[in-house]
C-alpha cells in the first residue's frame, strides 16, 4: 500500500486574471468563517499577498488551509490538507480534490463571470519530503497508480507530468483531463458520492 503524505495540496488555476482585486479576497474569506461556507473548523485569515509568487491570502482551518494562491506565477485556489488524511492514498486524494473543488466553486460564486477556474487540470503537491522525494524514480513508481486515481476522479483519460524537476522543491504533479471541457459542479457531485470527511 502506498504511504499517504503528511500533507497533500490541490490547486486549481484561474482561467484568466480577474477584475476582483486580491485584497477583496480577505473579507470574503472572513465572511466564510462566519457563515461556515467551506468544510472544516475555520479559524483565521492571513494576508501574504505582498509576497511575490507567495501563498497569497490564506484561510486557516484546523484540518486544512484554503489559499488564494500566487505560486508558480499563477493565481488559483490552493487547498492543503494537513490533518486527518485517510490512510489510503486514493481516498486521501479524492478528499483533498473534493474540498479544493468545493472551495473553488464557492469562490466563483463570489464573482460570477469574473473569477473562473480551469477545472480541466490541477497541481497536486505531496508535501512530505521524507517519503516523497522529488525525483524521476519516485514519479515512475507512482505514475500508474496516480493515473488510475485521477482517471477515476475525472471519469476519463488524464495526462500526468512532474511539476518541478528541481529536487529541492516538493514532489508535485500536474494532472490534466483529456476531455476538452470539465464541468466543476458535475465533478463535485461525483466526488461527493465517493468521499466523506
Amino acid at each position: 500500500m502506498t504511504i499517504v503524505p503528511n500533507r497533500l495540496g490541490v490547486k486549481f488555476n484561474l482561467k484568466r486574471e480577474p477584475a476582483l482585486a486580491a485584497g477583496e479576497i480577505v473579507p470574503i474569506f472572513q465572511r466564510w468563517i462566519q457563515e461556515h461556507t467551506v468544510d472544516g473548523m475555520l479559524i483565521d485569515v492571513i494576508d501574504y499577498k505582498h509576497v511575490p509568487e507567495g501563498p497569497g491570502v490564506i484561510l486557516i482551518a484546523d484540518e486544512g488551509d484554503y489559499a488564494y494562491d500566487f505560486s508558480d506565477g499563477q493565481v488559483g485556489l490552493h487547498y492543503i490538507r494537513k490533518r486527518n488524511l485517510p490512510e489510503i492514498l486514493s481516498d486521501a486524494l479524492l478528499l483533498a480534490f473534493r474540498l479544493a473543488l468545493g472551495a473553488a466553486l464557492c469562490l466563483e460564486d463570489e464573482a460570477p463571470g469574473d473569477i473562473e477556474f480551469d477545472f480541466r487540470g490541477a497541481k497536486i503537491s505531496f508535501l512530505d519530503r521524507q517519503r516523497y522525494r522529488n525525483d524521476q524514480s519516485r514519479y515512475a513508481a507512482l505514475q500508474d497508480e496516480l493515473s488510475a486515481i485521477f482517471a477515476e476522479i475525472y471519469g476519463g483519460g488524464v495526462t500526468l507530468e512532474r511539476a518541478y524537476d528541481d529536487p529541492r522543491l516538493s514532489f508535485a504533479l500536474r494532472v490534466s483531463a483529456q476531455s476538452a471541457s470539465v464541468d466543476g459542479h458535475m465533478l463535485l457531485a461525483r466526488l461527493s458520492e465517493r468521499t466523506q470527511i
